[in-house]
């Protein structure tokens, strides 16, 4: 079976920066870890054996936490073994398990031989740093060494982001600076925590108690790995209970959770909040003459616009049929004003089209403020719903506020 030489979304010749890049560290990275292998002493069999083993696995088992965030278990033990092994050990580790992603992940051989080049680089540098330092692999570490097991780790993030930020630049065609701070930061903050400490844990351990601690890090890590796809799980049947399942808006249910959990004890510090109430005119007509598979797009269609002028804070809930509810938290009249006007005017200049055709459809808003227009939050949903029934009286497509009742 054809395996692809560099798995990139870039074709042609626009992908020759990126094989050459991949290529160059190729060249220089997969050479080293041989010397290293050939050069340096290895654990004993048993051990060089089972560090082979755990990164094999442990490089196919990402933990993915409930923020979409992967913290790859691998981490801990090339750490481990690197502090407690020496460089080979962390090799062997890293390398044999990049190498094989090329049969069970389907990744481009330069891929392949990229992470594994640049991993390489990575835990040399690291090493390199670490001896300087006075370190010595094999001594077991104490807790003023903790100070060096964080720079060890600290030199092979940063040179692994630096490499693959190159990368990921030429791949996105972005600034490598954007890619870098991302990398770096953004895209590991929800982790970076939970990783350093079980990482300076695992190689207290390895450095005292051996290759146990290999097999206590990695079992434990794959414990939260079943926790986190639990939680995980359950987060998504939550969503799913609680999320329309046509237009992917919140439910009824959801609607009267956040109410309690947000007004459930009176206005004392809660800040305005405003409510739009917005129903659709002209959905029967488009059922009637289309099918009603053409009233769901029509849904879809004005979720869509709602979803893309309200704040991520905001509430968007399909309050029934053709009616929809936004709360608009810490907001006042003014401002919930403005927004329904740009519901308007976006929903004015992106037509819906059924088989190429534009079918008329308008929006009839009410806005009403809390505690402004009523005694609880259900009085002043209601409030802003008369609004929108006073709208769609005066010819509909338009908004009108609770205020001018």
């Amino acid at each position: 079976m054809n395996r692809p030489m560099i798995t990139s979304k870039l074709e042609g010749r626009d992908a020759v920066a990126q094989a050459v890049y991949f290529s160059a560290f190729a060249v220089v990275g997969v050479p080293l870890s041989i010397r290293i292998a050939l050069t340096t002493p290895l654990p004993e069999p048993r051990t060089a054996l089972l560090l082979s083993i755990v990164g094999l696995v442990s490089y196919h088992l990402p933990v993915t936490l409930p923020s979409n965030v992967k913290l790859h278990p691998g981490f801990p033990l090339v750490m481990s073994a690197l502090y407690s092994h020496g460089c080979s050990a962390a090799i062997l580790v890293i390398a044999p398990a990049m190498l094989f992603h090329f049969f069970t992940k389907r990744h481009g051989l330069l891929n392949c031989l990229f992470n594994a080049g640049q991993f390489t680089i990575c835990v040399y540098v690291a090493e390199a740093v670490g001896l300087q330092l006075g370190w010595q692999p094999g001594v077991p570490a104490a807790a003023g060494d903790i100070a060096t097991i964080l720079l060890l780790m600290l030199t092979f993030d940063i040179l692994n982001i630096l490499f693959v930020s190159v990368s990921r630049s030429i791949e996105n065609r972005e600034p490598w600076t954007n890619c870098f701070t991302k990398l770096l930061y953004a895209d590991r903050k929800a982790v970076l925590p939970r990783r350093t400490f079980l990482t300076v844990v695992a190689v207290l351990l390895s450095s005292h108690i051996g290759n146990a601690a290999f097999v206590i890090v990695f079992l434990g890590v794959v414990s939260l790995r079943l926790e986190t796809a639990f939680q995980k799980e359950l987060i998504e049947k939550t969503e799913e209970a609680e999320t329309d399942t046509l237009t992917k808006a919140y439910n009824m249910r959801y609607l009267q959770k956040w109410l309690n959990t947000e007004f459930g004890t009176g206005p004392e510090d809660k800040g305005n909040c405003c409510f739009i109430f917005s129903d659709i005119d002209g959905l029967k007509a488009v059922n009637d003459r289309y099918g009603h598979d053409a009233g769901d797009r029509l849904l879809i269609h004005v979720a869509e616009i709602l979803f893309a002028n309200v704040r991520d804070k905001d509430k968007i809930v399909r309050y029934g049929g053709d009616e929809f509810v936004i709360a608009l938290p810490r907001t006042g009249l003014q401002q919930a004003a403005a927004v329904a006007m740009r519901i308007l005017q976006v929903s004015d200049s992106n037509p819906f089209l059924v088989d190429g055709a534009k079918v008329d459809f308008g929006l009839s808003i009410g806005v009403a403020s809390w505690p402004e227009h009523g005694e609880t939050v259900l009085d002043t949903i209601r409030m802003a719903d008369k609004a929108m029934y006073v709208a769609k009286k005066s010819g509909g497509n338009t908004a009108r506020l609770a205020a001018d009742l």
